[in-house]
């Protein structure tokens, strides 16, 4: 009872770190999964027209919900959707597994040393879309001023939305590129940027989405729109660059204090499996276990708790 009880409590532990991690809100998935499969089918109806070529940066059209989802958890994160990447992703945590059962010979501590380096790879992708992320929102100043100086010339707003996105960077290009390859299949402008922003869930190209739709429909001075928005961004992106460093300490010493308990408690185990072992055989150590685990599950709450408030 008490080894199964320990097992569900680290278990526990480990997915609540990964679902804080990953955690986006029921809507924004589902939203997420219906632009996904409308992208899908648009595609599949192209090839099907004839066109067996696909722009740089989209992912091929999967087949199932599953690999949809893998595809896109990849495509946000700059990462080729092949078998190499996944068995990449997925070897490390693999190995430490391994390596952890042949040095203990204990299942239950390889089952934690899997859920750990599966949470460490959780937490590299995590940080590897947010870098990406925060690069093409510090390019979208650049490409909106760009947009106002070719439509300040007479040229329409699609007309501009073209020449601008001729002249941005990587990895803000891919995303503009997709958005001009849904129009050329006869969407709207407006839909086609929202649905290109919502597969990297971008939410300034989203709302450039919405502005761009309202001009078109109903008109107006879209360039002044457009300039507003860019010193807006760009105003934005200061304020919360001085807001990330004002926090950074304090967000950094929540990760470590949350996760150094557990990556000492694993190299304590591999490092000296004799002095470890008897945590899990011995009544008393398996107690003393379920209430580290129990006081570290209360502590990382309370740090993440702390850390959102700031």
């Amino acid at each position: 009872m008490v080894s199964q009880a320990l097992f569900a409590v680290c278990g526990a532990l480990l997915l609540l770190a990964a679902a804080v991690a990953l955690w986006h809100g029921p809507a924004l998935s589902k939203q997420k999964k219906q632009a996904t499969q409308h992208v899908e089918s648009m595609l599949q109806n192209r090839q099907a027209a004839g066109n067996g070529q696909r722009p740089a940066g989209l992912a091929t059209p999967p087949r199932t919900s599953e690999q949809a989802a893998w595809q896109s958890w990849l495509m946000r994160a700059n990462l080729p959707p092949s078998s190499r990447t996944a068995l990449l992703m997925c070897l490390p945590p693999l190995l430490v597994s391994l390596f952890s059962v042949l040095r203990s010979g204990s299942l239950l501590l390889g089952l934690f040393a899997l859920l750990l380096c599966s949470a460490g790879v959780a937490l590299w992708w995590y940080r590897r879309v947010k870098k990406i992320q925060a690069r093409m929102i510090a390019q979208l100043p650049d490409f909106l001023e760009h947009m106002v100086r070719i439509a300040a010339v007479g040229n329409s707003l699609p007309m501009a939305f073209q020449g601008a996105t001729a002249h941005s960077v990587a990895p803000l290009r891919p995303v503009l590129e997709n958005a001009q390859i849904y129009t050329r299949a006869g969407m709207d402008m407006d839909r086609a940027l929202l649905l290109a922003a919502q597969a990297w869930q971008v939410k300034p190209l989203e709302m450039l989405a919405v502005v761009m739709g309202t001009s078109m429909r109903i008109g107006g001075r879209s360039d002044q729109i457009l300039q507003r928005m860019a010193d807006f961004m760009r105003d934005l992106e200061q304020a919360q660059r001085e807001f990330s460093a004002t926090t950074s300490e304090t967000r950094m010493s929540a990760w470590v204090l949350g996760l150094l308990p557990l990556a000492c408690g694993l190299m304590m185990a591999l490092v000296n499996p004799d002095f470890f072992t008897p945590m899990f055989s011995e009544p008393l150590g398996k107690k003393i276990i379920a209430i580290a685990l129990a006081l570290e599950v209360i502590g990382a709450t309370l740090l993440w708790r702390l850390s959102r408030s700031i």
